[in-house]
């Protein structure tokens, strides 16, 4: 019987500690959500070069934001549903409230930045 139970546990702390399974624990939408947000920048960057320069400039620098800013009110309203959905049935909603939190944390954390950049 203690045979048992120490492998059940020593299972348990291996899956905890392999690191192929953090992104089962996370999600796929959630760590996709991060890689979009991510590849924006570089986006705009590369718009915000190839545009015009002088006081037409930050076309790109916007045109990232109209898109992070697009995607993420869909990837939130999807998420807030899924949150709801899975609080009705009972299952674990640790993934659609990390997904809830990231557009959030997001903003919360550039806002910050931005008022530390600027001191």
């Amino acid at each position: 019987m203690a045979d048992a139970s120490m492998t059940e546990e020593t299972q348990a702390v291996q899956s905890i500690q392999s690191p192929g399974l953090w992104w089962k624990r996370v999600g796929r939408r959630n760590i996709g959500y991060v890689a979009f947000v991510v590849l924006l920048i570089p986006f705009g960057i590369a718009l915000e070069v190839s545009g015009p320069g002088g006081p037409d400039r930050g076309g790109g620098i916007m045109a990232a934001l109209m898109l992070w800013g697009i995607g993420s009110l869909g990837f939130f309203v999807v998420n807030v549903v899924l949150l709801f959905l899975a609080l009705a049935r009972g299952q674990p909603a640790a993934k659609p409230l990390i997904a809830c939190a990231l557009p959030v944390g997001i903003v919360v954390g550039s806002l910050l930045l931005e008022s530390v950049i600027l001191m």
